[in-house]
Parts: C-alpha cells; sequence; structure tokens
C-alpha cells in the first residue's frame, strides 16, 4: 500500500499533463500512486503521460470534474490522497517528504493536512488553525489539501449537484462533522490560474452556489454576524485589491499583508 495517492483528472490536456505528472516523480519522497483519471480525451493526452510503473491510467466517461474525481477515489490506495489537476504542479521536490513528516504523527486518518500554495508567483499563505469565520469568508486551495482516506469513506465524495464549489462543500461537512485539520508549513502547489470559475458564467455560478452553501452550514445568526466582521475589515476594498482586474504588484502587496495575519 502506498502512502500516498496523487490523483490527476483529465480530459484533452496534452499540453498540460507531462508537467503535472513530472512534478510527482520529481519528488524525493518515493512512496506513491499516481491515479491518472482520463474522461477519454480525443488528442493525445494519454501518451503524454511518462512511463513509470508507479502510474495507474483509466479512461472512463464522466460527467465533469468532480464525477471524475469520485471515480478515482474508489481506485486509490494510498492512505493519503491529493488532487493535483492538469496544468498544476507541486511547487519543489520535498513536498511529499514534508507531508509524510506530518502525516505519520497523526493517530488516524480521518484527518487533512493543508499547506500553503502560489498562484502567478503569488504565495497564499494558509492559517495554523481553521475557524468557521475562516472558512465562512475563503475557501481552502483544493491542491494543497492532503486527505486521509477515511475522510471520503466517513463523509462521502463530492457532491456533483454543484459544479464549482464541490470541493468547498466536502471541506464544510468535514470541518464540521469533526474531521481533523492539521497544517503543515510548506508551499504545496503552484496552481493554473483560469478554468470555469474564472469566467463570467463561472463567476456567477460561484456565487451562487457559495450562498447555498453558506446557508446549509452556517446559520443565519452566523452569517449575519460574520458579515458584519467583513463588513468592518472593508471587504469591498479588499476584494478589489485581490481582484485579477488589480494590477499584479497590488496583488502581491495585498497578499503578503494578508499572510503576515494568517501566520
Amino acid at each position: 500500500m502506498p502512502f500516498f495517492s496523487i490523483i490527476t483528472v483529465c480530459y484533452n490536456a496534452e499540453n498540460l499533463i507531462r508537467k503535472t505528472i513530472e512534478s510527482v516523480l520529481s519528488q524525493d519522497f518515493t512512496d506513491y500512486e499516481i491515479i491518472v483519471k482520463d474522461a477519454i480525451s480525443s488528442d493525445n493526452t494519454l501518451s503524454e503521460i511518462p512511463k513509470d510503473e508507479r502510474i495507474h491510467i483509466y479512461s472512463e466517461k464522466d460527467s465533469g470534474i468532480y464525477d471524475g474525481m469520485n471515480q478515482a477515489i474508489d481506485y486509490c490506495s494510498g492512505k493519503y490522497l491529493i488532487f493535483l489537476n492538469c496544468g498544476d504542479f507541486f511547487a519543489s521536490n520535498t513536498v511529499l517528504s514534508s507531508i509524510y513528516e506530518v502525516a505519520k504523527r497523526q493517530g488516524d486518518t480521518n484527518t487533512i493536512i493543508y499547506g500553503d500554495s502560489l498562484r502567478e508567483g503569488i504565495k497564499t499563505k494558509q492559517p495554523s488553525k481553521i475557524s468557521p469565520f475562516y472558512l465562512y469568508r475563503t475557501p481552502l486551495c483544493h491542491q494543497s489539501m492532503f486527505y486521509g482516506k477515511n475522510v471520503f469513506g466517513l463523509n462521502g465524495k463530492y457532491n456533483t449537484e454543484y459544479t464549482i464549489m464541490a470541493d468547498y462543500d466536502s471541506t464544510l461537512k468535514a470541518f464540521f462533522s469533526g474531521t481533523r485539520f492539521v497544517y503543515c508549513d510548506v508551499t504545496v502547489c503552484k496552481y493554473l490560474p483560469g478554468g470555469i470559475s474564472e469566467s463570467e458564467k463561472g463567476r456567477v455560478l460561484k456565487k451562487k452556489e457559495y450562498k447555498a452553501l453558506r446557508d446549509i452550514y452556517f446559520s443565519q445568526n452566523q452569517q449575519r454576524a460574520f458579515d458584519f466582521k467583513l463588513a468592518l475589515s472593508f471587504k469591498a476594498l479588499r476584494q478589489k485589491l485581490a481582484s485579477d482586474k488589480s494590477p499584479k504588484l497590488i496583488r502581491k502587496i495585498y497578499r503578503g499583508l494578508v499572510n503576515l495575519v494568517n501566520r
């Protein structure tokens, strides 16, 4: 049984998948398997995958990325799972060894170990302790989260009714059901911007799903209290500074200040 299962869900990703897989193969910790769940690509995606006995490829139809992830979970045999999408890659060749040192100290695998992430060279530092307020205002970076093998067994897989925010739903469900969240002070991934969630249609759907999930997991009193707290912290201004429409230098400075708060 490998210690890690690294899952890559793909469809027509011939220009992206090799870099993602090679970032795994370059790790100094080698006790892992790579699960490639392909949605029957019509391009050269599969031929771009390097040859390695630890890579297991499954080509099956799916209804979208979260359905593909659910299918992939069934093929995993690792103690901890991570989803690394095409175009995303590990930030260094010591990521798995760093996470392993934290994971081996955990008493069970109903645990999510999470770290930091990079997007367009800008680092997002996660807080060392997750609170309901933090999860209310922002999701954790999905590609920086390692799921203990029991997390999905106890809480269920991704709810495919959500097109954009199924990973956020999964995080909230795990948090409020008692799953332990453990921070590791390491930059886990560099992830690719873009995708459906950043299109005009995707942003509208994301906002709708975000509200629906908040209504499920947070009481009206909690939402009013958290919204008031956010208003006091100049939410509208912060969103403008963090937006992709803001100059990169401004975003980098703003993120640096947020990272100091999250220490």
